[in-house]
């Protein structure tokens, strides 16, 4: 059966139809409901639910009997509040645990990945350890939440390990700051694994440095994406640690490399304890972009890894299951949002909890933005602009022209701001094909929820809280 996708006016739900089943879904309370093929039709049909008068074509498809028992069952659902007139809501109390600052040590880097947004390759961008030191303490002092964790994060827009010095006397500091000011707060980055020899990674883990490495699965996708990439050494280096707990693997998938099945199984080899799989970020002319062109073949992938996960769940590989969970995988986190039934206000945390810092001290949304004077937000010796605080509070999901009325605005969030700029020079505005590919996880995850509350109850109970 295709997938289909209606909202019936004038309530906030979907109905929607995936890999054979239909369901309700409610945009305000991110709850969902299976539906009879009666039910299905009513709904779309445009029944006055108030009147509970529905179509003769209705009546006729499957009786007055069946009718009349739906359209209780459906006035059930709608005093349970799943189906309710559409209506706003607004963020109150922002509260986060984690709060994350991106430095950016080094735009330079030892490969040339298609992907990849920097293209500097001198030192002049390089952060000194005075500037780091500066910005930990602007975090921590001026921005973070008390109570909250603080990670700071090498990540950047190069390849931090080129940078393998300074992420060590940093991190000296950061554990300074950590006993002094009595919070949790560490360091962690991730590589693309040339420089991660054995003794580097020793030496990381004796300073409590968490890393993970980016693969993109087997050697010819890698490769044909990360130019100057020698596999082979990768692997060695990541074999040779002694120690793998926290280690994490991160790939990106394309319109070139979408067998999600295959990535993630090469990547579970190497024997990490996260794998965690994203889309890329490229603009539709270029090459390996997901786009409308392809977005059919990036959903069949994922309906393929939706039932190859249920299958690992029913037999009983928690390993398998757990590396997911342990990881930052873009289906996962669908999987989570829908099993909280709690709206999901922003996109991200970045400008509210989450904030990158450049070489000068300029602070930014992400590291995507550096050298971006537009968006500049501030720097760490004057702060935040008060205007830019506030511009950020307001990018949530009922405040956004592009989204106020989408079904799956509370589960979404918005575009990625590096997205909507890049394609649109407009932070806010959607890209076509990656709202297409939420939406649909969206609809994927209520699938996998409910075949295991169905099928599985035991299951859907320890995993249900798992994702809690």
């Amino acid at each position: 059966m295709k997938n289909t996708c209606t909202c019936p006016e004038p309530f906030d739900c979907a109905v929607f139809t995936i890999m054979g089943n239909t369901f309700l879904y409610s945009a305000s309370t991110l709850s969902y409901f299976p539906l009879t093929d009666c039910a299905r039709d009513i709904l779309i049909d445009g029944t006055d639910l108030e009147s509970g008068h529905c179509s003769e074509l209705v009546v006729r498809k499957y009786g007055k009997n069946e009718t009349e028992l739906t359209l209780d069952k459906i006035k059930e659902i709608r005093n349970a509040g799943i189906i309710t007139r559409r209506c706003k809501f607004e963020p109150t109390n922002l509260q986060f645990g984690d709060y994350y600052l991106k430095l950016i040590p080094t735009l330079r880097c030892n490969l040339k990945c298609s992907y990849c947004f920097s293209t500097v390759k001198t030192t002049e961008y390089d952060m000194s350890v005075e500037t780091a030191k500066t910005a930990i303490d602007f975090f921590i002092t001026k921005f973070a939440a008390p109570d909250s964790r603080v990670i700071v994060d090498f990540t950047g827009a190069g390849e931090p390990l080129l940078r393998f010095d300074f992420i060590l006397k940093v991190n000296e500091y950061v554990l300074q700051v950590k006993q002094r000011n009595n919070i949790n707060i560490f360091s962690q980055f991730a590589t693309n694994g040339m420089l991660l020899t054995p003794e580097v990674s020793s030496i990381l883990k004796k300073n409590m440095i968490l890393y993970g490495v980016s693969l993109d699965g087997s050697r010819e996708e890698s490769c044909r994406a990360r130019n100057g990439l020698d596999y082979d050494l990768v692997i060695k280096n990541i074999d040779g640690m002694q120690n793998k707990q926290y280690f994490g693997l991160a790939a990106t998938y394309s319109g070139n490399n979408y067998n999600l099945i295959k990535i993630f199984e090469t990547l579970y080899k190497l024997g990490p304890e996260a794998v965690g799989m994203k889309p890329v970020r490229l603009l539709p002319d270029e090459d390996g972009a997901i786009t409308m062109n392809n977005i059919d073949t990036i959903k069949k992938s994922y309906n393929k890894f939706c039932l190859w996960l249920i299958e690992r769940i029913v037999d009983g590989d928690e390993k398998i299951v757990s590396v997911l969970l342990n990881g930052e995988d873009y289906f996962i986190r669908f999987l989570r949002i829908i099993i909280r039934h709690k709206r999901l206000f922003y996109r991200c945390s970045s400008g509210l909890s989450s904030i990158a810092v450049d070489s000068a001290g300029n602070i930014m949304i992400c590291p995507v933005f550096v050298n971006n004077s537009s968006q500049v937000l501030g720097n760490i010796r004057d702060g935040i602009r008060p205007e830019m605080k506030e511009k950020f509070k307001c990018y949530y999901a009922d405040k956004i022209s592009y989204c106020e009325k989408c079904w799956a605005r509370y589960a979404c969030g918005g575009e990625c701001f590096s997205v909507g700029y890049s394609n649109n020079k407009e932070l806010i505005k959607p890209v076509k094909a990656m709202c297409e590919l939420k939406k649909y996880l969206i609809q994927l995850s209520v699938y996998f929820w409910s075949t295991l509350q169905y099928d599985y109850p035991e299951l859907y109970k320890k995993y249900e809280e798992k994702c809690k």
